[in-house]
């Protein structure tokens, strides 16, 4: 289904019965970088997933490279679908996402999960992500070879589930115009963290981090954790970046849980 978000078409799928749960992808995915999750969540939640910018079916539309953008994008899709308010689960920039979104909005989050993502990114990082922008520019023969191979690094300790996140990858990012809009996104962390607007968060929120993830490790979810009121955290043991796909059963366990068992004030 598509839905007119402003300047853009959002491309947006769901599943199940329930109080409504969107799911927010990472970068160069689309919706179905939880396809291992799904089948646990959809048992007991109506489940949105979608698109961003410029990934996977939705369009790209006048992209500026921020966060309130693509947190923006978010609050027209849920006007579209008229929810006042849902849960929300992100990973990776899907959590940057979330987090902005929890920000700007909080009166909209029911409870909020941020998986595998950071509030801040180094100098390091910030120039990987300028320099991937600047492949994308260059168009996407000059891209994919620097897209399969992240692919293959993030899924260094499971080679055999790397195969169905290339052809994702290489799907979502047919419009390289989107990977670079969300890499600059990101870059923009480095001078603008979420840090210091992390208090005005006030949902309930859960933070996971995987165990062996080497991009954002558990000291950014611990970083995360110090800065929202009440913020608890999981460390899920077993996975590298990957979570949604490495350990999907146990990501899904903690958030059902967590839905179960915590009360929005």
């Amino acid at each position: 289904m598509r839905a007119r978000c402003g300047d853009i078409e959002i491309a947006w799928f769901e599943v199940g019965r329930g109080s409504p749960l969107v799911l927010v992808h990472g970068l160069a995915d689309d919706h179905r970088a939880w396809r291992f999750v799904l089948p646990h969540l959809m048992l007991e939640h109506r489940v949105i997933l979608y698109d961003f910018r410029g990934h996977g079916q939705s369009s790209l539309g006048t992209p500026d490279g921020t966060l309130g953008q693509l947190a923006g994008d978010l609050a027209l899709l849920l006007d579209a679908l008229e929810l006042e308010r849902a849960a929300l689960a992100g990973f990776s920039l899907g959590g940057t996402i979330v987090m902005r979104f929890a920000i700007d909005h909080p009166e909209r989050v029911d409870r909020l999960v941020p998986v595998a993502t950071s509030s801040r990114v180094g100098r390091a990082a910030a120039e990987w992500y300028v320099e991937r922008a600047r492949l994308a520019d260059r168009g996407l023969a000059a891209l994919l070879p620097h897209l399969e191979q992240d692919t293959r690094d993030q899924f260094a300790s499971a080679p055999d589930l790397a195969a169905g996140h290339v052809q994702i990858r290489h799907e979502s990012a047919a419009d390289p115009r989107g990977y670079a809009n969300a890499c600059r996104a990101m870059a923009r962390l480095r001078e603008e963290p979420l840090d210091p607007e992390l208090g005005r968060i006030t949902a309930p929120a859960l933070v996971v981090a995987a165990a062996d993830d080497q991009l954002c490790p558990p000291k950014a979810a611990e970083i995360i954790v110090s800065g929202i009121p009440g913020a608890r955290m999981e460390v899920v043991e077993g996975s590298g970046h990957q979570l949604p796909v490495q350990r999907p059963d146990a990501l899904a366990g903690l958030i059902l849980d967590f839905l179960a068992t915590t009360t929005r004030v």
